[in-house]
C-alpha cells in the first residue's frame, strides 16, 4: 500500500529552519570576538546553505565576502578604496577587484 503524503507545512518549515540556521551563522559572523577559523567556517557553511536552500544573501553580509576565493574580507587579506565616489575592494588572496557603487555621473547634465 503506498503511503500517503502529508498535505502542506513541509516546505514551510524546511524553509523558516533554513531561515533560522542562516540567522544563526550570520551572528557568528558579524561577532569580531570569534576566532577567524571559526568566522571563516561559518561562511563557507553560509554560502553552502544559501545555496542548498537557494536563501538570499543579506547586502550587509554578501560585501564582507569575496565572490571569487569565498573568504572573509578582512585588513590583512583586502584593501579598500573609495575612487570618484565608488568602492573599490580588492582581494589579496586571489587578486580579484569588486567595484560598489555607480561611480561617477559624468553623463548626467
Amino acid at each position: 500500500m503506498a503511503k500517503k503524503r502529508s498535505i502542506g507545512g513541509f516546505k514551510s518549515n524546511r524553509k523558516n529552519k533554513s531561515l533560522d540556521v542562516q540567522q544563526s551563522l550570520i551572528s557568528i559572523i558579524v561577532d569580531i570576538h570569534n576566532t577567524p577559523i571559526l568566522r571563516q567556517s561559518a561562511t563557507q557553511k553560509l554560502l553552502a546553505l544559501n545555496r542548498k536552500h537557494r536563501l538570499e544573501m543579506p547586502k550587509y553580509i554578501g560585501v564582507m565576502i569575496c565572490k571569487k576565493c569565498q573568504i572573509l574580507y578582512n585588513s590583512k587579506n583586502s584593501s579598500t578604496r573609495i575612487k570618484h565616489g565608488q568602492i573599490i575592494k580588492t582581494c589579496h588572496v586571489c587578486q580579484d577587484v569588486r567595484r560598489l557603487g555607480g561611480g561617477p555621473k559624468h553623463h548626467r547634465g
